[in-house]
C-alpha cells in the first residue's frame, strides 16, 4: 500500500516480529502516523522524544548574527542513537542537543487514545518497525523511514541523515524561517522521496509519506 514498505523476512527471523506479523499494513501506517503526530506535538513545545534503537527528535534554540540584530531562532533537530555497528558504513550528522531541553519517551497511553489500540501493541509495534529497519541497515538496504508532516531518515551517497520538510520548518519556526531552513539539514518536500534507491514506490505525500517496513514471510 502507498506509504508502506513490505520487505521478506527469513522464516528464523518470524519470532523477532510477532506484533508486525499481527498488524496490516493500514493498522502500521496509522500508527506510525500517529507517533509522528505526538512526536510534532512536543516538537512545538519546544520538548523532545526519544525512540530507542533509532534516535531523538529535538528542537533548539541558536542564535544568528545578522548585519543589524542578533536573531533567535528555533529549530527542529534530529539525534541518531542506533547501534554502531549498523552504521560503519555510514556518515552521519554529530548533532548536540543542550541538556535543558526536556526529553522524554514516547506517551503510548496518548497513542493508545489517538488510534484505539492498547498501549502494549503500539510498543511492539514501534520497537519492531525499529528493529526491521535497523536489520535493513545492516544488510544494506537503504530504505527511507518518513514521519508524517515531520521529515524523512534517508541515506543518500551512504549519508544518513534525518530531512526535515519544508513546511514542519517553517511551521515550527515562522518569524525567521529562511535562517531556520539555511540551518537544517537539506529541508526537503515529500515529492523527493517518491522512489527509493532501487526505483520502488514509496511514497508521494507527506500524508502518505516514503516507506514504513513491515515484514512479510
Amino acid at each position: 500500500m502507498e506509504g508502506c514498505c513490505t520487505v521478506a523476512i527469513s522464516l528464523e527471523l518470524r519470532c523477532l516480529f510477532p506484533r508486525l506479523l499481527e498488524l496490516s499494513p493500514t493498522e502500521v501506517v496509522a500508527i506510525w502516523d500517529a507517533v509522528s503526530a505526538y512526536i510534532l506535538g512536543q516538537l512545538q513545545l519546544d520538548k523532545g522524544v526519544l525512540l530507542p534503537g533509532l534516535g531523538t527528535f529535538a528542537m533548539v534554540h541558536e542564535q544568528f548574527h545578522g548585519e543589524d540584530e542578533v536573531y533567535v531562532v528555533r529549530r527542529p533537530v534530529f539525534r541518531l542513537e542506533m547501534d554502531n555497528s549498523l552504521l560503519q558504513e555510514l556518515v552521519f550528522p554529530t548533532v548536540v542537543i543542550p541538556g535543558d531541553v526536556q526529553i522524554s519517551p514516547l506517551n503510548y497511553k496518548w497513542l493508545s487514545r489517538a488510534t484505539s489500540f492498547p498501549p502494549h501493541v503500539l510498543e511492539d509495534c514501534v520497537q519492531e518497525t525499529i528493529l526491521l529497519y535497523s536489520f535493513q541497515l545492516r544488510n544494506r538496504q537503504r530504505l527511507a523511514f518518513s514521519f508524517k508532516d515531520i521529515g524523512v531518515l534517508s541515506c543518500k551517497d551512504d549519508v544518513l541523515c534525518m530531512r526535515f520538510y519544508y513546511d514542519c520548518v517553517t511551521g515550527l519556526e515562522s518569524k525567521a524561517s529562511r535562517i531556520a531552513l539555511l540551518h537544517t539539514c537539506a529541508p526537503a518536500t515529500p515529492r523527493q522521496f517518491q522512489q527509493d534507491e532501487g526505483g520502488r514506490q514509496a511514497g508521494a505525500s507527506s500524508s502518505s509519506q516514503a516507506c514504513r517496513c513491515t515484514p512479510i514471510l
